[in-house]
């Protein structure tokens, strides 16, 4: 009998430790709502993402940041071209979140906008980094791209940095980059600048944020700079561009325009410039 009460309490013990463990983990993984508005507080594993971040922002300074209009400063260093639509307009940024009702199935549009209360966040915080101009005098005329500790990261993919780069540049694989950067041997300490296809426009280039983001999770420490107007921005500025043809530059103006030496009638109209990803 007394080997039966002894088994009996070591089952219950052991239950209650598994239900305490599971309340634990259920009560910490937050994660997937906490950024749908602004977040910051419950996330976890984010309350130190090292130099020059602390932790993700707090739905009320997302808001105070939101609320701050450009400085002079700011607009030349930081955004770019404002007819390419870099000089964001603060006050479109509504973070809200759409719950459907019993029975209710979101529209396309709610969907897009509860996305968008996610990623827009991240995009403010770790998007604005520097613009193409500004880059370039740092990469190419004090020549930093020869210095050990300076890293241009292109995060777009295979097939687009083979059609053309930055010259000095290292491919990261955007969703990939947990796994290629400690790969890479590259210094926690370094200064990294991130480099999409279209950086931080109005509507939205997010993929240098959050690879910005999980930089700073990983442990990487020292400066992270978003380019803000991205492979657009350097290709119209008519900096260089290395491909396996050579060294070449854009002509400014027409960045994704169809060839114009096909026939017209095959363009039935006109392709807009697409900045997603």
């Amino acid at each position: 009998m007394k080997r039966f009460y002894c088994t009996a309490l070591f089952i219950f013990a052991v239950f209650m430790s598994l239900a305490f463990v599971s309340t634990s983990i259920a009560a910490d993984w937050n994660f997937p709502n906490y950024m749908a508005f602004g977040g910051g507080d419950m996330d976890w594993y984010t309350d130190d993402l090292g130099a020059m971040y602390s932790k993700d922002w707090t739905k009320d300074q997302v808001k105070e940041f939101v609320n701050r209009p450009w400085t002079v400063e700011e607009k030349d260093l930081l955004l770019g071209d404002p007819s390419m639509g870099y000089i964001l307009d603060k006050h479109k940024f509504v973070l809200k979140k759409v719950k459907a009702k019993k029975g209710e199935i979101l529209t396309p549009k709610q969907l897009y906008e509860n996305g968008r209360s996610y990623w827009m966040p991240i995009m403010l915080q770790y998007g604005c980094g520097m613009n193409m101009k500004t880059f370039k005098k740092i990469w190419i005329d004090e020549g930093k791209w020869k210095d050990p500790k300076n890293f241009l990261l292109d995060i777009r993919m295979e097939s687009e940095y083979l059609q053309g780069h930055i010259p000095g540049s290292t491919r990261v694989d955007t969703g990939l980059d947990m796994w290629y950067l400690p790969a890479l041997n590259f210094p926690a300490d370094g200064t990294y600048y991130l480099q999409c296809k279209s950086g931080t426009p109005e509507d939205g280039g997010i993929r240098g944020a959050l690879v910005a983001r999980r930089m700073r999770i990983m442990g990487y420490t020292g400066d992270i700079y978003n380019l803000t107007d991205g492979f657009r921005g350097w290709l119209e500025n008519g900096y260089p561009v290395i491909n396996r043809h050579g060294q070449f530059k854009l002509v400014p103006g027409t960045f994704q325009k169809p060839d114009p030496y096909m026939e017209k009638g095959k363009y039935t109209k006109e392709l807009k410039y697409s900045p997603h990803p």
